[in-house]
């Protein structure tokens, strides 16, 4: 070829050596692996910044490969044969509704019993004016001055024993009396209601084999996980953004997928949890309810026996409680699911001749003035809704003042 000279034409193709292949592809690879270990480093610190969703399917994870320490802390309660469930005794433990409400407990044994209170020995040792029973919102998802039952003792000036245990029904609130309660004699047994205690009953006769029937909301079983699983935030979001949801089911029916914001009031809504526990047209939470009015007639028997006063305390969702918000979102077929549960109740109380205090009516009255009583993520109320509930019940007393008469 004219032009073009002859040592180019002879130049021989550029060959990579062996080495050098190996060189570039584990560079490739460490690579490929720092970045990793950076994103499994950076959703770990930035685990309570990150979206709810996140937070759920990654909250059990481990803190580092080489300790048994999770993102959240394991809870201090556990499955119980006799109340389904029971706290156990810690000091100024950061405990931890969600990723999102975190609060501090302490919780002491009373007469050497395996359940443990927000309580302590030396105040059920004393003169008791009343005793406090429900689940998880008479326990209460705030640290001990905030709660409820310290706020009315506080306004009051009455000794009242808190007796809540996290996750339970009217069967085991019953139990509890008996045990606890019954001792002391209270003038005045505030029994806290919400609307999934007959799920809750149910769960206990399940548990303890009680029940021939069949629950048509089975919970999804816990999947089988491997070292990654309970290791690899990316991993655990790969499995998730790649379609893998139901392996998630546990976890991902606590979320809550609607948000809404109202002028300074910001509330998620719509757990799928919610469906399936308050839905009384299942067969389980029919099981359930039948324990569960047993179990008040029972109570009101009891505390009568000695001369004390029941009262039963309906404890509103926040859906209802805030309906102008949820219903555009939920719709209304939602919300008449939890509104006839709690209509049952409503019967219950009149029924029976008990003496119930609807908490839907003064939580709504605090709505109207642009409050947030339950925190935006979780199912509770916060500690501006415990001191709604504290001042209302105060008023309430203060109405009533033969109660303490006796």
């Amino acid at each position: 070829m004219a032009g073009v000279p002859h040592n180019q034409l002879a130049r021989p193709l550029k060959r990579y050596s062996l080495p050098l292949w190996i060189a570039r592809g584990g560079g490739i690879v460490l690579g490929i692996l720092f970045a990793w270990l950076l994103v499994e480093i950076a959703l770990r610190l930035l685990f309570f910044s990150l979206p709810p969703r996140l937070q759920l399917v990654l909250q059990s994870l481990h803190k580092t490969p080489f300790s048994d320490e999770r993102l959240v802390p394991d809870p201090i309660w556990q499955s119980d044969i006799d109340f389904l469930t029971i706290a156990r005794p810690v000091t100024n433990y950061e405990q931890f509704g969600s990723a999102r409400v975190r609060f501090t407990v302490t919780t002491e044994t009373l007469w050497g019993s395996r359940a443990a209170f927000r309580t302590t020995q030396a105040q059920v040792d004393r003169r008791v004016d009343a005793i406090a029973l429900g689940d998880s919102f008479t326990f209460c998802f705030t640290d001990e001055s905030d709660c409820w039952v310290n706020q009315l003792g506080e306004l009051t000036g009455r000794n009242i024993v808190n007796l809540g245990i996290v996750s339970t029904g009217s069967v085991s609130h019953l139990r509890v009396l008996e045990t606890f309660g019954m001792p002391l004699e209270p003038p005045l047994v505030l029994w806290q209601w919400f609307g999934n205690d007959a799920n809750e009953d149910y769960g206990l006769a399940d548990l303890r084999g009680e029940t021939d029937v069949i629950s048509a909301c089975e919970p999804p079983p816990a999947p089988k996980t491997t070292w990654w699983d309970q290791h690899s935030a990316v991993y655990v979001l790969l499995k998730l953004l790649l379609g893998s949801e139901d392996q998630f089911a546990g976890s991902l029916q606590f979320l809550d997928r609607e948000s809404v914001t109202r002028g300074d009031v910001t509330l998620e809504f719509g757990r799928p949890y919610l469906w399936g526990a308050f839905d009384m047209s299942q067969p389980q939470n029919q099981d359930g309810w039948q324990r569960s009015q047993a179990a008040m007639r029972q109570a009101q028997a009891l505390v009568e026996s000695y001369g004390g006063r029941l009262v039963i305390l309906l404890m509103p969702t926040k859906e209802q409680v805030y309906r102008d918000m949820a219903a555009p979102v939920l719709g209304e077929d939602r919300l008449a699911l939890l509104d006839t549960n709690y209509a049952l109740m409503q019967a219950f109380c009149q029924d029976e001749g008990l003496t119930c205090i609807d908490l839907l009516p003064i939580f709504q009255g605090a709505v109207h003035q642009g409050e947030q009583l339950y925190y935006a993520t979780d199912l509770h109320l916060n500690p501006r809704g415990n001191a709604v509930l504290a001042s209302a019940l105060s008023g309430w007393l203060a109405e009533h003042p033969d109660i303490f008469e006796s």
